[in-house]
């Protein structure tokens, strides 16, 4: 949304100094886009002392305390946004992602942001993609799936990774195993050696049929993941091999492996509360020590 149609919709008076106050928000938002986080804050600053009133650079000040992690900071200046506009699309779908970084007592909050947000825009599939997301890490995987399959109906680019490894991750953490294995086996289809995929089928034939059944597709990942050390992502390979390894019942490895990943994969230990290979050792202590740490 732009500045202009975000004053609008407030149809609000403008103050004395509010060019000037538009022309420093404007710079800061140029500043925020090129990563230059604290000339933008400095600007957003400037431009509200003229302007406190103006929900266009609070909501985008605030994303930018977001985009450096200063999330208590991001939700005040969304919450003044939304309060002055509160059918502010943008601030209260940015609002929604900035609960789901403050941690788990935030996801309800989260939650309603975005349903709120898809409520005023029913195709707003960035808020749909955000909300999947944080019914994963609610576990509610069913509701997760919905939001998943209406995003890509879509645009099947809307996720980071391939559609296909996404939903077989999905359907793993939901229990689903066999509609996850035919899932990611269409990517291996495409990408032989995707070890994700090959991850995913791992476990989930493990957990379906049992880690006889399964020897097979756990060497081969294995295999795959150690044949990629020197030039795939090592914090995805670390985890994936403490998965396989506690899924086999080779504790001490998997949680060496896991202590080496969390310093370099930023999603290590939320991966952990829903892997299915983690399943009966998510509680136990050692694996609590390591994800506090």
């Amino acid at each position: 949304m732009t500045y202009q149609q975000t004053m609008s919709d407030l149809n609000l008076a403008s103050p004395q100094n509010y060019e000037k106050a538009k022309a420093l928000a404007q710079e800061g938002e140029a500043d925020r886009q090129m990563r230059d986080f604290e000339a933008a804050l400095a600007k957003f600053t400037d431009a509200l002392e003229l302007n406190s009133n103006d929900p266009w650079a609070l909501a985008h000040r605030g994303q930018t305390y977001y985009q450096i992690k200063r999330y208590q900071e991001a939700r005040t200046d969304f919450s003044r946004a939304i309060d002055l506009n509160p059918n502010y699309l943008w601030a209260l779908a940015h609002r929604g992602v900035t609960y789901r970084f403050m941690g788990e007592a935030y996801y309800t909050m989260a939650v309603a942001d975005l349903d709120r947000a898809i409520e005023l825009k029913p195709d707003y599939l960035w808020a749909i993609a955000y909300r999947c997301r944080v019914y994963e890490l609610m576990k509610c995987y069913q509701k997760s799936l919905i939001d998943f399959d209406r995003a890509i109906a879509f645009d099947k680019t809307i996720f980071v990774k391939n559609w296909r490894i996404e939903r077989g991750l999905l359907l793993n953490y939901a229990n689903r195993y066999a509609e996850a294995i035919a899932c990611c086996q269409q990517r291996l289809e495409e990408v032989p050696d995707d070890t994700t995929a090959l991850y995913c089928i791992a476990v989930a034939k493990a957990r379906w049929q049992g880690l006889t059944q399964a020897k097979s597709e756990i060497e081969r990942t294995r295999t795959v993941l150690l044949s990629q050390w020197d030039t795939g992502d090592r914090g995805d390979i670390l985890y994936r091999l403490s998965g396989l390894a506690i899924l086999v019942g080779n504790c001490e490895q998997a949680w060496q492996y896991l202590q080496d990943a969390i310093p370099i994969n930023d999603e290590a230990i939320e991966l952990v509360g829903h892997d299915p290979a983690w399943m009966e050792w998510q509680d136990h202590p050692r694996t609590k020590t390591l994800l506090a740490s």
